[in-house]
């Protein structure tokens, strides 16, 4: 295998690596989120429909998230 391909798989390694732990990281920050904090974001997702991924990943983070509540009995959203 070439440097210039060991170098690209590398990389591309880390930014995997490096974006599975930022989506675990906000999976955390959303179970301490208030209802009423969540609930704006989740209809501001609904409202503005993203089509970029980054912002499509955090809207379906924060609709698991609203699931998740409500499977407990909390329908904040």
């Amino acid at each position: 295998m070439s440097k210039l391909k060991r170098f690209a798989a590398s990389a591309l390694f880390t930014l995997v690596a490096a974006m599975l732990l930022s989506l675990s990281a906000c999976e955390g920050k959303m179970q301490k989120m208030s209802n009423q904090e969540l609930s704006q974001k989740r209809a501001e997702c609904i409202r503005q429909n993203p089509t970029s991924p980054g912002r499509v990943t955090a809207c379906e983070n924060i609709r698991k998230e609203c699931e998740a509540r409500r499977a407990k009995g909390n329908y904040a959203c």
